[in-house]
C-alpha cells in the first residue's frame, strides 16, 4: 500500500469512526462527503429523514451510527471505492467538523 493510500483509508476510518461517537449530531447529507454519499443514500432507502430550516436533508445520528457500523464491521461498501479517489483534505475537515 502505496503512503497515499494508507493515508486515504486512515482518513476514511477516523471518519466513520467519528459517526460512532454518542455525541455526534444529525448531519446534512450534503456534509457527508461526496465519495460515501451514494453508500449513504442507498442505505437510508425506507429509513426516515428530515428536512432543516434551509431545507437540506438531514440524516439522524443513529442512521449515521449504523452506517458507518456496517461499513466498518458489516458489508463494507456495495461497490469498491478506490482510495486514489478519497479527498484526504475533505475527510480530515469532516471529521474535525464531528468532534467540534
Amino acid at each position: 500500500m502505496t503512503s497515499a493510500s494508507q493515508a486515504a483509508y486512515q482518513a476514511l476510518r477516523d471518519y466513520l469512526n467519528s459517526l460512532l461517537s454518542p455525541t455526534h449530531p444529525d448531519q446534512a447529507l450534503a456534509e457527508v462527503p461526496a465519495a460515501l454519499r451514494p453508500s449513504l443514500e442507498a442505505f437510508m432507502r425506507g429509513k426516515t429523514e428530515y428536512q432543516d430550516e434551509a431545507g437540506q436533508r438531514m440524516i439522524y445520528a443513529y442512521d449515521l451510527a449504523a452506517w458507518a457500523s456496517d461499513l466498518i464491521h458489516g458489508a463494507g461498501l456495495a461497490s469498491p471505492l478506490p482510495l486514489a479517489s478519497v479527498d484526504v483534505a475533505a475527510l480530515r475537515a469532516a471529521t474535525l467538523r464531528q468532534a467540534a
